[in-house]
């Protein structure tokens, strides 16, 4: 029976590290008496003006998607998931028009490569440029822009 408990224990232990890995990031929206418009960061420099480039497959990088982000961004993109939902700040809903024409290629790329884990995200959002190479960062990129509802 304790050896149960023990393991009962390291699988919720395992999953709260998983949640602490796919925070989507405070949007910070101001609202007026017209649409949402939505406000966010200045790109890092480092990433500032890259493009995607146009071997970027939305197809690959909907696999990328469906292994790495779905569990906490849903399998659609608009963050209702029960570990999306669980984050502090809640994963980003990546369908939602406003956020998607606030955000260049760049912006997604910076995101996706660097995570979120620091000022002014400081969300559960892991750094994937260790896991994935350029051109699956870059399919991911081609993949979020068809989320756009």
């Amino acid at each position: 029976m304790r050896r149960i408990t023990i393991v009962l224990g390291l699988l919720c232990a395992a999953s709260v590290g998983m949640l602490a890995a796919c925070g989507g990031g405070k949007p910070a929206a101001n609202k007026s008496t017209g649409p949402e418009k939505i406000t966010r960061p200045e790109v890092a420099a480092d990433y500032k003006g890259k493009t995607r480039p146009a071997t970027a497959s939305a197809e690959e990088g909907k696999k990328v998607f469906d292994a790495q982000c779905a569990s906490c961004h849903g399998a659609t993109g608009n963050g209702d998931t029960a570990m999306g939902k669980a984050l502090k700040p809640p994963s980003s809903d990546l369908t939602n028009a406003a956020l998607q024409d606030a955000i260049g290629d760049d912006y997604i790329f910076w995101r996706i490569s660097e995570g979120g884990a620091f000022e002014p995200f400081n969300s559960g959002m892991t750094s994937f440029k260790a896991m994935l190479n350029e051109e699956q960062r870059w399919n991911l990129v081609a993949y979020v822009r068809t989320l756009k509802k």
